[in-house]
């Protein structure tokens, strides 16, 4: 399979996004998650364990957050539980790009396919990795833990 092929269901057409995010605490019952994934996520834990995987965690992005142009070694399948996600595909940071993605939908990241993310409302997401949890960006600017 291309490593650069996606699967993405019932999606809408490009949007924008503001690039500032708002930290925020976590919510009872929800983790600070790794910082990988930027200031104000949280998170809690399903199922498995991330530190070796398979695993499936929730995820609550808050308002206006965004994650650069990034890829993971094991393929993952989000579901938004809320609010709305928006992709994108490529190494370059494109909000033209973007696909919508709403509640009860689903959208499959094959491992090494790079793309960039962001919310504008609260967003709830479902993830489901095959293997251990990790982020790689394709700029270093772009990681918030450096």
């Amino acid at each position: 399979m291309d490593r650069r092929r996606f699967l993405l269901t019932s999606v809408a057409g490009a949007l924008a996004v503001p690039f500032a995010a708002r930290a925020q605490q976590p919510a009872p019952g929800w983790s600070p998650a790794p910082k990988g994934l930027g200031a104000g996520v949280s998170y809690t834990i399903i199922a498995g364990n991330p530190q070796t995987g398979p695993f499936t965690v929730r995820a609550r992005h808050p308002p206006g957050h965004t994650i650069g142009p990034h890829w993971h070694r094991h393929a993952r399948t989000v579901t938004v539980l809320s609010g709305t996600l928006l992709i994108g595909w490529g190494e370059v940071w494109d909000a033209t790009n973007f696909k919508e993605v709403r509640p009860g939908e689903s959208v499959v990241v094959p491992g090494f396919v790079v793309h960039f993310t962001a919310v504008r409302e609260e967003t709830v997401l479902e993830s489901t990795m095959s293997g251990a949890y990790d982020i790689e960006y394709v700029l270093d600017a772009d990681d918030p833990r450096r």
